[in-house]
């Protein structure tokens, strides 16, 4: 319970691997654990109050980290757990263009930069492989979310055009 209740509040932000970081507006703290966003302050010749730095906390940073990096450091232990009969959750967020599909499902042209899904399917089935006295059901989502539309990415092409719908469900 106690692993559960750590890696449940987990945020890991992970940088977009680039030759051309923004280093001048974008800090990262020497702990991994702290962004700091700075603005430029406009000088119009009166007292300007203008907000020009923002902090972000989180768990852990990962600048230009590699695939194999992010997942050991982020998923790898979701699925252990979800061997061990847990509910596990990776969830890539960020604006268009952040490199969030190239996080979740990699590059098909090269090996070493397969994503979270290839990588986490080969671990899944490595270890039931390996768990021969035991029967495993193994169930997978890929949901995406976008303009507030849920869709199933694993659904077939007839299924693929209808609304996820979610209902309330009281006892």
């Amino acid at each position: 319970k106690q692993w559960y209740q750590r890696r449940v509040r987990g945020v890991v932000v992970r940088t977009r691997p680039t030759n051309n970081f923004a280093s001048e507006n974008i800090d990262i703290l020497e702990d991994g654990k702290k962004v700091i966003i700075h603005s430029n302050r406009h000088d119009f010749g009166h007292i300007n109050n203008q907000v020009s730095d923002w902090s972000f906390p989180m768990d852990r940073v990962l600048h230009n980290s590699s695939q194999e990096t992010v997942y050991n450091e982020c998923v790898g232990d979701i699925v252990d757990k979800a061997i061990e009969g847990f509910n596990g959750t990776v969830m890539a967020y960020g604006q268009t263009g952040a490199g969030k599909t190239f996080t979740i499902t990699g590059s098909t042209e090269n090996f070493q930069e397969r994503g979270m899904i290839p990588r986490a399917l080969s671990h899944l089935y490595q270890t039931v492989n390996a768990m021969l006295e035991h029967s495993v059901v193994i169930r997978v989502s890929y949901m995406e979310t976008y303009n507030e539309i849920i869709s199933d990415l694993l659904a077939s092409d007839d299924d693929s055009h209808q609304p996820l719908i979610i209902q309330r469900i009281t006892a």
